[in-house]
């Protein structure tokens, strides 16, 4: 018999784009079984085996890639900025040495993002703090926090002290690199893979066509976010315009180049990077 396949969906909206078609139940989708929580979560789950396809932190991807087979040509990522990965700060990001920035673990890739730029660009290793429940901006007893998601998306919305900095991280990354930034992937448990590959290939199949089906029918993407959220329209219109959903080869490379410096400063620890490194380098499997 063949199973029933239980496949993640981050609950932010920057996911509905790709899920809303089969959440909605306008594509079909028998046999599939989704489950919706924020990004740490489905690392978590997925490794756990209680999922068998989601997306993940591209971070996670990259540290656990011997256990996790990539989705060929789905991710999220933006060219410039982003809107929903922001940096909330009494100074700015390149003023932030020796002092403590709060971060929240609703993400992997982002707190690794901060610190590859923070290390990269400016020459200090950033000072993490647990993010307390209550999010004051900053919250006390730090100089600055990141947010992720919709609650990015919020904070700075409803932000009414102009005199924090607000640094979008991906914007960053584009003017220091050049390239897109990367920050979901969807992925299978090698296992599942290895043993499903039709399976493998009918779920890609779902997730193309509710991908190709939310590019359709953005209005109503653009419905049910401003529902979810409560934010302005014109504000989550301005948001999916930034975000792309392929892993085209601009995509590749940034997310390359990403993971290669998350490697050379040493974030895949020996818990989380049990993968291949070539030359020093980390290897990024993006199946043609």
């Amino acid at each position: 018999m063949i199973p029933a396949v239980r496949l993640g969906s981050i609950s932010f909206i920057n996911s509905l784009p790709v899920d809303l078609g089969i959440l909605s139940g306008v594509v079909a989708s028998r046999g599939i079984h989704l489950r919706q929580d924020l990004p740490t979560a489905l690392n978590t789950a997925i490794l756990a085996g209680d999922l068998d396809v989601s997306p993940v932190s591209a971070f996670w991807y990259a540290a656990h890639r011997d256990r996790l087979t990539l989705l060929p040509d789905l991710a999220i990522g933006s060219e410039s900025g982003v809107h929903s990965v922001l940096l909330f700060s009494r100074q700015p990001l390149n003023k932030l040495a020796g002092r403590k920035i709060a971060i929240t673990g609703a993400g992997r890739t982002t707190p690794a993002l901060l610190e590859v730029i923070c290390r990269g660009r400016y020459g200090y290793r950033p000072n993490f703090v647990a993010a307390p429940e209550r999010r004051e901006l900053p919250p006390r007893g730090a100089d600055a926090i990141l947010l992720i998601g919709d609650e990015a998306l919020l904070a700075r919305h409803a932000l009414k002290d102009s005199s924090l900095a607000v640094t979008d991280l991906a914007a960053e990354w584009r003017q220091w690199t050049g390239l897109p930034a990367v920050f979901a992937v969807w992925a299978a448990r090698r296992d599942f893979a290895e043993k499903h590959p039709e399976l493998l290939r009918e779920v890609e199949s779902v997730l193309l066509r509710s991908r190709e089906w939310g590019a359709a029918h953005l209005e109503e993407v653009l419905s049910v976010a401003v529902r979810k959220t409560g934010l302005p329209e014109e504000v989550v219109a301005a948001y999916f315009k930034v975000l792309r959903y392929d892993l085209g080869e601009d995509l590749k490379a940034g997310l390359g180049l990403f993971l290669e410096k998350c490697d050379g400063y040493g974030l895949f620890n020996a818990k989380e990077a049990k993968g291949r490194t070539e030359r020093g380098r980390t290897t990024v499997e993006v199946p043609a």
